[in-house]
């Protein structure tokens, strides 16, 4: 499984136990609509991201995602080597 898929793989799990197990998520899911997040829903995600693959993602990084895709890149780019 490549990184992209791995952290996919667990954006995706993180999402199912919220939103229910049948919730469908792609590299091209909107974070804000097509996820249905308010901004509590987004930081406690993130924080979830920061803590599973122990990074920081500044507030500047978090207004730049539009997709889980963005999201995905940003942490394989900031674990790479790891």
């Amino acid at each position: 499984m490549s990184k992209q898929n791995e952290i996919l793989a667990t954006i995706e799990e993180f999402l199912k136990d919220r939103k229910g197990p049948d919730f469908q998520v792609s590299l091209e899911s909107d974070l804000r609509k097509d996820l249905q997040a308010d901004s509590v829903e987004l930081m406690e995600f993130i924080i979830n991201l920061e803590d599973e693959y122990q990074i920081e993602i500044p507030d500047k990084a978090i207004d730049e995602f539009n997709t889980v895709g963005d999201v995905v890149d940003y942490i394989e780019k900031r674990t790479a080597g790891h």
